[in-house]
């Protein structure tokens, strides 16, 4: 039985990150690339920082090259891509938030205007006399 893997093999790096570049990227075809088995490699992303990094910075290049694809076609035109994009990277929506939500809503409900006169009479403060004791 061969010993386990306990870290991602010299040069891996740039080779998923090309992966990446090249829209090939996912946890299957990265193992296969690097002669490890999927749960090899899983266990290796999960255990070893310096691995997970690589990883992660693989997924990066990845989640850049779709968000300047998705900017082209905005820029193109494309409305969906647009209201796409406001929403991840800007966190515009038009759309309602439903049920509880982490953010905090406070309402104003502020009365009708009163006339002049309505207005002086409400603010006028009218003083009462003691009774003589």
């Amino acid at each position: 039985m061969a010993r386990p893997f306990e870290k991602l093999p010299a040069g891996a790096r740039n080779h998923l990150e090309s992966m990446a570049a090249n829209g090939l990227l996912s946890e299957s075809a990265a193992a296969t690339a690097l002669g490890m088995p999927l749960h090899e490699f899983r266990r290796v992303i999960a255990e070893h920082p310096a691995s997970k990094e690589v990883w992660q910075n693989a997924l990066a290049v990845e989640r850049d090259q779709i968000l300047q694809a998705m900017y082209d076609s905005a820029i193109g035109g494309d409305t969906k891509a647009a209201q796409t994009l406001l929403a991840v990277r800007h966190g515009m929506s038009e759309k309602q938030p439903k049920g509880n939500s982490d953010r905090v809503s406070v309402v104003f409900n502020l009365p009708a205007a009163l006339s002049a006169s309505d207005y002086l009479e409400a603010v006028e403060v009218k003083q009462e006399s003691l009774p003589n004791e």
